[in-house]
């Protein structure tokens, strides 16, 4: 592979099926533990999770700033059904950073 289509190829971290106070900085260390050199786009597949308590909407955000730090750009990708898009829409999420309704759509986003 080449360093090009490294840097072009999205990190996928799957985040758990729930997200809350006992696992959110675990999540948070998850998606910085991908910033590495190369890597342009992480995203957080949040598809599979059906529950996001505030500490989660932290680890996220907080991920954000650090691949904003690191020139990297961080997707979310998240059911358009679940309770998780709502809160995630209500708290303002996407507009920091860019969710879609599926992985693939994410990892085609330009």
């Amino acid at each position: 592979m080449s360093d090009q289509a490294a840097q072009t190829t999205p990190v996928v971290v799957v985040l758990p099926a729930e997200i809350d106070v006992t696992n959110s900085e675990f999540v948070h260390d998850r998606l910085v533990a991908a910033l590495t050199p190369g890597v342009g786009v992480v995203i957080a597949d949040m598809t599979s999770t059906n529950f996001c308590d505030s500490s989660g909407v932290h680890a996220v955000i907080f991920a954000h700033e650090a691949a904003a730090a690191r020139g990297v750009e961080l997707r979310v990708a998240v059911s358009p059904d679940g309770s998780v898009r709502r809160v995630l829409q209500l708290i303002g999420v996407g507009s920091v950073v860019r969710l879609f309704p599926s992985l693939a759509e994410a990892m085609d986003a330009a």
